[in-house]
């Protein structure tokens, strides 16, 4: 079950962003700056925000939901 109206950090929805476009953990960390532990732990939470099961759930809820026409 994928939850509405959640409210993601602003670096998760980065992140997840670059889920969207198909990136790695180890890609994200190298462009972001952080460590790849951190990268995972922002994964982690959107997983949990979204209630999605998957990072492709996950993409797609933000997707839907319009998180990435910012």
């Amino acid at each position: 079950m994928i939850l509405k109206n959640i409210e993601l950090a602003p670096r998760e929805k980065e992140v997840l962003k670059l889920l969207g476009e198909g990136l790695t953990s180890n890609q994200i960390s190298e462009q972001l700056f952080s460590s790849v532990n951190t990268v995972e732990t922002h994964r982690k939470n959107i997983l949990l925000k979204t209630g999605a099961k998957t990072t492709t759930g996950a993409v797609k809820y933000a997707i839907e939901s319009g998180l990435f026409d910012d």
